[in-house]
C-alpha cells in the first residue's frame, strides 16, 4: 500500500506540472527551438548544399527553403532567383518530450540533483535534432519526390529508410524518450517507487 501510495502521489504531483510546463515550452518556443534549427540547417547543409537552400524559424514553423522550384508546370532543380520552393513544418508537433520530462523532473521528490532537468532537456534537444532532420528529409524526399531523388541518385532502400525514419522519429521518439531518460536519470527513486521495476532496469544495464 505504502509503495501505490508514493506512486499515486508522483502521478498527481506530474499532472499538476503538466499544464505550466507546456505552457512555458509553447511561449518560448522561438528560444528553444533555434539551437535545434542553427545545428539541424548545418547538418542538412552540409549533407545536402544542392538540395537545401536555408532554413529558418517562421513563427511557430519551420520553413526549409530548397534549390528546387517549378518552372512550365514541373518541378526543377536550379530554379530562377526568386522561384525557390519553401516547405513549412511543425516543429511542436515532436518537441513535447521537453515539457513531459520536466514535469517528471520536477515532480521527483528531494534530494533532486540540479543538473539532472538542464541536462535532461539538452540530451532531448539532441534527439529533437533528429526528428527534425527525419521530418525534413522525408518532405524532400516524398513531397519534392523524383526531382530530388533524381538529383541525389538514391533508390528504393533510400526512400524506404527515410520513410521509416520518419516515422522512428516523429512518432516514437517523442513519446518514448521522455520517460526513458527520466528513468535513467532518477534510479534512486524509482528504487523507492517501484523497487520490482528498478531491480528489473539495474539487470538490464
Amino acid at each position: 500500500m505504502a509503495a501505490e501510495a508514493r506512486l499515486g502521489r508522483f502521478v498527481a504531483r506530474v499532472l499538476a506540472w503538466l499544464p505550466p510546463t507546456f505552457a512555458l515550452w509553447y511561449v518560448t518556443a522561438a528560444w528553444h527551438l533555434a539551437p535545434v534549427i542553427w545545428l539541424s540547417e548545418l547538418i542538412l547543409r552540409s549533407w545536402l548544399p544542392d538540395a537545401v537552400a536555408d532554413l529558418r524559424l517562421q513563427g511557430s514553423e519551420v520553413l526549409l527553403v530548397t534549390h528546387f522550384g517549378e518552372v512550365a508546370g514541373q518541378l526543377v532543380a536550379n530554379p530562377p532567383p526568386g522561384e525557390n520552393l519553401g516547405f513549412l513544418s511543425n516543429p511542436l508537433s515532436f518537441s513535447y518530450s521537453l515539457p513531459v520530462f520536466a514535469a517528471l523532473a520536477l515532480a521527483t521528490p528531494p534530494p533532486r540533483q540540479w543538473w539532472r532537468l538542464p541536462a535532461g532537456l539538452g540530451i532531448l534537444m539532441l534527439v529533437e535534432v533528429a526528428s527534425m532532420l527525419a521530418t525534413l528529409l522525408k518532405i524532400l524526399v516524398f513531397t519534392v519526390g523524383p526531382v530530388f531523388v533524381a538529383q541525389q541518385q538514391w533508390g528504393a532502400l533510400a526512400r524506404n529508410g527515410a520513410a521509416m525514419a520518419y516515422q522512428f522519429g516523429s512518432l516514437l521518439l517523442p513519446m518514448v524518450t521522455p520517460v526513458v531518460l527520466w528513468l535513467a536519470l532518477h534510479r534512486s527513486y524509482l528504487a523507492e517507487l517501484a523497487p520490482g521495476i528498478a531491480s528489473r532496469w539495474r539487470g538490464a544495464l
